[in-house]
């Protein structure tokens, strides 16, 4: 009886182990996409909010796109 009960014990830890470790993993590449992602927008709002995906310049007025904070 106690070495089954040790036994489950043990691959009781071992499964609570291997859960906390996935979710970590999957937090970790959650967050590193939402960096990845950068939106750019008119620093003077030509475009009334637009974004692009890439830097680059505004197609009304010419000046540089700046990073904008992404809204989720």
């Amino acid at each position: 009886m106690k070495k089954s009960f040790l036994a489950f014990a043990i691959l009781l830890s071992a499964c609570v182990t291997c859960i906390q470790g996935c979710s970590s993993a999957s937090n970790e590449k959650k967050q590193e996409q939402t960096e990845e992602k950068a939106v750019y927008q008119c620093p003077m709002d030509c475009e009334k909010g637009k974004t692009h995906d890439k830097a680059g310049q505004c197609p009304v007025c010419g000046m540089d796109l700046e990073k904008a904070p992404v809204k989720s």
